[in-house]
């Protein structure tokens, strides 16, 4: 679990440097110019399971990310929530550390693009991994 957490806190900097803030974040503590929005997902008894660890929005698209330590797994329902967000034209993505370079372009797409998610339908291929998984179908 050490593992899963020092990821995490690695791909919030991440976020953080790129412009994309959690949510809460007061503007005197906002370095880069905003271009997105995340929050962080806390399981629980109040909580649905399965819901991505991540929730964010970055010009205008929806993302969820799912986050693994190198040795973990997604389950089932992780997998099947993560395939419905892309079948709803959202991007999903189970990121483990390995596909984090993956993940920073994608996330470079989605700062970039000038369209909706249409537009970004080739990142699915041409970023995706078995570190970094876009699933369309689960």
């Amino acid at each position: 679990m050490a593992a899963e957490k020092l990821f995490e806190k690695k791909v919030e900097k991440y976020l953080h440097s790129i412009g994309v803030y959690q949510a809460g974040t007061p503007s005197d503590k906002m370095d880069a110019d905003q271009k997105g929005w995340f929050t962080k997902i806390w399981g629980g008894g109040y909580q649905k399971s399965g819901i991505p660890d991540l929730i964010l929005c970055v010009n205008g698209i929806f993302l969820a990310v799912e986050l693994k330590a190198s040795v973990g797994h997604a389950s089932d329902l992780q997998k099947m929530n993560t395939a419905r967000i892309n079948q709803s034209n959202g991007i999903g993505i189970i990121l483990y550390p390995e596909g984090f370079e993956d993940f920073k372009n994608i996330m470079k797409g989605v700062i970039q693009c000038n369209v909706h998610i249409q537009g970004l339908n080739h990142m699915r291929n041409a970023h995706s991994s078995t570190k970094c998984v876009m699933l369309i179908k689960y």
